[in-house]
C-alpha cells in the first residue's frame, strides 16, 4: 500500500475519533407524552414533556400561555422537575401540562419545542379525540325526575341566637 494512502485512512479514523465523543455528549432528547387518547367534553388529560441533555446546556422551555390549539385549554402547567443522572452529567427534565376541551373533535396537538444551547429540538405531535356527553332529549325525566315542593319549619335553634340579641338590644 501507499503511504499516502495510509497516512489518509490514519487521519480519517482519527477525525472520527475525536468527534464522536462530543457527537455522543451533546445528544439532546424531547419526547411527549399523553395519559390519555380519548376524553368526554370537560374531563381534563396530562401531557407530560420531557427533555434529556446534558448537564452544561442551556434549556428554554415552550412557552405555553392558555391553548394548545384551538379548543384545547390548558387548565394548569406544573413546574419543571429535574433529575440528574450519570453521576450529574445528564439531566432529565420532565414538565406536566393539564388540558380539557369543551368541544368534541379529533385534535392534532403539535409537536413541543424546546430550544437547546438556542438549537431547536421537536417532540413527537400527539392526538386527542373528545367526544360529547350522550343526551336523551325525548326521555328527559328518565334519570331526573322533578322534585316535590317541601315546607321547611322553623325550629328554636335557628332563631335562637336572633331572639335573645334582640331582647338584649330592648334591655
Amino acid at each position: 500500500m501507499n503511504i499516502l494512502h495510509i497516512s489518509k485512512i490514519i487521519a480519517i479514523i482519527g477525525l472520527l475519533l475525536v468527534g464522536m465523543p462530543k457527537a455522543n455528549a451533546q445528544q439532546v432528547t424531547v419526547d411527549a407524552k399523553i395519559d390519555s387518547l380519548q376524553l368526554l367534553i370537560g374531563e381534563q388529560a396530562k401531557i407530560t414533556l420531557e427533555v434529556s441533555m446534558d448537564a452544561n446546556q442551556k434549556l428554554q422551555m415552550p412557552v405555553v400561555i392558555d391553548t394548545l390549539v384551538r379548543g384545547v385549554e390548558v387548565l394548569d402547567i406544573a413546574k419543571p422537575d429535574t433529575q440528574m443522572l450519570n453521576e450529574g452529567k445528564r439531566m432529565l427534565i420532565q414538565q406536566e401540562y393539564t388540558i380539557t376541551s369543551f368541544d368534541s373533535a379529533l385534535y392534532y396537538l403539535p409537536p413541543f419545542e424546546v430550544l437547546v444551547n438556542d438549537q431547536a429540538y421537536r417532540s413527537k405531535a400527539l392526538a386527542l379525540k373528545v367526544y360529547s356527553v350522550p343526551v336523551d332529549t325525548m326521555h328527559p325525566d328518565q334519570f331526573f325526575p322533578h322534585k316535590t315542593i317541601r315546607e321547611v319549619g322553623i325550629e328554636w335553634q335557628d332563631i335562637s341566637s336572633t331572639f335573645w340579641l334582640t331582647l338584649l338590644m330592648v334591655a
